[in-house]
């Protein structure tokens, strides 16, 4: 099922949509999934990493800057 389903969407301001399709995610959110235990502890090894400086950080502006770059 595609946005292509439903014209009357396809019709609405851009705000409109963005509003209906927050309220989508919001209703499909489950904070009552587990996390894998794997997934925690790949998170622990990285903000530990991140603690000790060992890992590169960017800022917002240049996360920016990064992602609007032509590749």
């Amino acid at each position: 099922m595609t946005l292509a389903n439903f014209p009357e969407l396809q019709r609405l301001p851009r705000p409109a949509r963005l509003r209906i399709a927050a309220e989508l995610w919001d209703s499909a959110v489950n904070d009552d999934l587990p996390v894998p235990a794997s997934h925690k502890s790949l998170l622990r090894e990285r903000r530990a990493a991140y603690e000790r400086g060992e890992m590169a950080t960017v800022t917002m502006a240049e996360l920016k800057r990064a992602i609007r770059r032509p590749s």
